[in-house]
């Protein structure tokens, strides 16, 4: 019986606890709105700043996993670089100690007026940003509650000599506590969890200082397998070395502490006659005095990063530069800002059809991922750009004209973005070629790189044209439009008599055909992009 509810104690109480972080979590989030990608973004062009932007954001929120999950994003999408992502990282690790110092207060008996509180705004709550907070009043009251039901449930453990005796041996032996730690924190993947349940042991006195300082070493490495997982999903080489760089951060801050754990445990003692505040200091004070150790040592630690996951990052820029909300009210001025912004999403898709092509023929991986980067850069773009030119069709004082422009604007972004679609595909082409080992005749070959260079040309062409509003170059893409054409009849013929002759491999036929597909495909949108300046006139 008495086992039942130590189970029950600790398991319950501990879910109840990550629930809690969670809705905590969700609701300020929400409340938070865009603002916390925001924050991140622009907050962080010095070390200190982003630093102190880390810790701050992290302590509204309530989980370091979130904020270098979210850096991980941020990276990805090249919203953020490499050493600002650090200092953000280093920061998050001194923000999430927030948690332990709030559940170290014996709250527990006010979880329950928390948690009603929170569910009569929850269901009274008309606006969503006062339904947000009453979200979080949810969240503490129930986190709270958990770390009651914890504490009471650990209490009968100190009935329990072995569990005493293991305890106590990870102070004896303080490896095995932060090895326990860091398996415990990446199963749950919240070190936030594991320093409230090692504060319920304190405060049940279960559990010695400097046990528990070695657990806490060890989550705070165990807490790095979120954003390790996170990276895990993207092709960014930075967003891998961001989450190589939080392991190794926590590395070496158990490094250096565990060999001085005396010194962390006799200062955190001097702080406090609480067990449970002590505990909670010293998790503050050891993710401090990490980033303030390794703070100078950030270009090191860029260089290692790059020896450790090598390979040359290709940066994508994908900010807004000429898109203004403040000119719509002068539709002539928001236009010309539109068409530049345009100009940057069309030379984006030239270099993605090209690089594309290379990766295809040449088998070139880096360029794979490269087109992919891309083609994000070029979705955000198209997003942008639409929403723009709608909102400069919605103002009064707009011309027939420049009606009419817009008009044939939303076609050319429609089929610039279409452009880049094909040149991902032809991507996934690649990768399959590649991965299959598949290979082509000489006479494929030759005839692909043909279509392929002409359909680059085309394309340029059109690009050329709509820049500067030349019907002379429209009219030189669309003639190419019909060579195109008759080119691809002609090698598909061919390839249909070397599949009969046996000379190509049906496997790599399919892809052959595929990628003709493809580029037939731009050259249409190519085609598209020229009528436009031949039907209208852009000036």
């Amino acid at each position: 019986m008495v086992i039942t509810t130590i189970i029950f104690g600790l398991v319950g109480g501990l879910a109840l606890f990550l629930y809690g972080m969670k809705i905590l979590s969700d609701g300020l989030q929400k409340a938070a709105g865009n603002k916390l990608k925001s924050m991140l973004k622009n907050l962080t062009n010095r070390p200190i700043k982003g630093i102190l932007t880390g810790a701050f954001i992290t302590s509204l929120i309530q989980s370091s996993s979130i904020t270098t999950v979210t850096i991980v994003g941020l990276i990805s999408a090249g919203l953020m670089n490499l050493p600002q992502a650090i200092t953000v990282i280093m920061g998050a690790d001194i923000g999430t100690t927030i948690t332990a110092q709030l559940v170290a207060f014996k709250v527990g008996k006010y979880s329950l007026p928390i948690i009603a509180i929170g569910t009569i705004f929850l269901f009274l709550a008309k606006k969503k940003k006062f339904h947000y907070l009453a979200q979080v009043f949810l969240g503490f009251g129930i986190l709270f509650l958990g770390m009651d039901i914890m504490s009471k449930g650990a209490a009968p453990l100190k009935e329990f000599p072995f569990f005493i005796n293991m305890l106590t041996s990870f102070g004896d032996v303080v490896l095995l506590g932060v090895l326990a730690g860091a398996i415990f924190t990446g199963i749950i993947q919240s070190s936030s969890a594991t320093t409230g349940l090692v504060i319920a042991l304190g405060i049940e006195n279960i559990i010695n200082l400097k046990a528990a300082v070695a657990i806490i070493i060890g989550a705070n490495i165990g807490t790095c397998v979120t954003a390790l997982l996170a990276s895990l999903s993207t092709t960014s080489l930075s967003a891998k070395r961001a989450a190589v760089a939080h392991i190794i951060i926590k590395v070496i801050g158990a490094m250096v502490f565990i060999p001085l754990i005396h010194i962390l445990v006799q200062t955190a003692v001097f702080t406090s006659q609480n067990l449970p505040r002590q505990i909670a200091n010293a998790h503050t004070m050891f993710n401090v005095a990490t980033v303030f150790i390794l703070v100078p040592f950030i270009p090191l630690l860029l260089k290692l990063l790059k020896k450790i996951v090598p390979g040359e990052e290709y940066a994508v820029d994908n900010e807004m530069k000429y898109l203004d909300k403040r000119l719509l009210h002068t539709p002539a001025v928001a236009i010309a800002q539109a068409r530049k912004e345009l100009r940057r999403m069309a030379q984006l898709t030239i270099e993605m059809v090209d690089e594309s092509i290379q990766a295809f023929l040449a088998d070139k991986k880096d360029l794979i991922k490269l087109v992919i980067k891309k083609e994000d850069a070029v979705d955000d773009l198209n997003h942008h750009i639409d929403y723009y030119l709608k909102k400069i069709s919605e103002q009064k004082s707009i011309t027939k004209k420049e009606s009419k422009l817009v008009a044939s604007m939303f076609h050319t972004i429609s089929d610039i973005e279409r452009v880049g679609d094909h040149a991902t595909n032809i991507t996934e082409l690649a990768e399959r070629k590649i991965r299959e080992r598949l290979r082509f005749s000489k006479q494929a070959q030759k005839e692909l790189k043909l279509v392929a260079e002409e359909t680059l040309r085309s394309y340029k062409l059109s690009i050329e044209a709509i820049n500067k509003n030349d019907k002379k170059l429209a009219k030189e893409a669309s003639n190419l439009e019909e060579k195109i054409d008759d080119q691809l009849e002609q090698f598909e013929a061919n390839h249909i008599k070397r599949l009969k002759n046996k000379i190509c491999n049906p496997n790599s036929g399919i892809i052959f055909v595929e990628a003709l597909i493809n580029l037939e495909r731009i050259s249409d949108h190519a085609n598209n992009i020229a009528g436009s300046i031949l039907l209208t006139d852009l000036k």
